[in-house]
């Protein structure tokens, strides 16, 4: 089986809050192309920081990644801004926060390509999404 392009890499990335609290230190992971990942744990883990950490949002919760590495297709991207990251398609949607409540089950998985260029692809993924979850199909059209 040949391997796939790596298209994020998390490489023992430490982050502090507020110039004094470690909350992750080492966390590593890799998402190859078309690849999931699923980040599990239970409540104050660092799944939440991890992602944050990855989209760059930590200054905004006084944090900071202060080890490790976060490259995007082999790029470094501790440095982008968020706005730069949504850009390259590195967007993250806080469900917990029911940002999109009026959105359709549909919708708001579109939200998540909305600055992509290639809509076919956007479809052909939705449609990958659909076979991985076919509940959601059929739920499309519900809020």
């Amino acid at each position: 089986m040949e391997p796939k392009n790596i298209v994020l890499n998390v490489n023992g990335i430490e982050v502090i809050y507020n110039h004094v609290i470690l909350v992750l230190k080492g966390v590593s992971l890799q998402v190859p192309e078309g690849g999931i990942v699923a980040i599990l744990g239970g409540n104050g883990a660092g799944k939440t920081t991890t992602l944050r950490a990855v989209s760059n949002l930590l200054a905004g919760e006084r944090g900071a990644v202060t080890k490790g590495s976060i490259e995007l297709r082999g790029e470094r991207i501790e440095n982008l801004s968020p706005a730069d990251l949504v850009q390259r398609g590195v967007v993250q949607v806080m469900e917990g926060r029911h940002c999109f409540a009026h959105l359709t089950i549909e919708e708001n998985l579109l939200t998540g390509g909305y600055t992509r260029k290639n809509k076919a692809e956007v479809a052909a993924n939705l449609e990958k999404v659909y076979t991985y979850f076919p509940r959601l199909k059929t739920r499309a059209s519900s809020q």
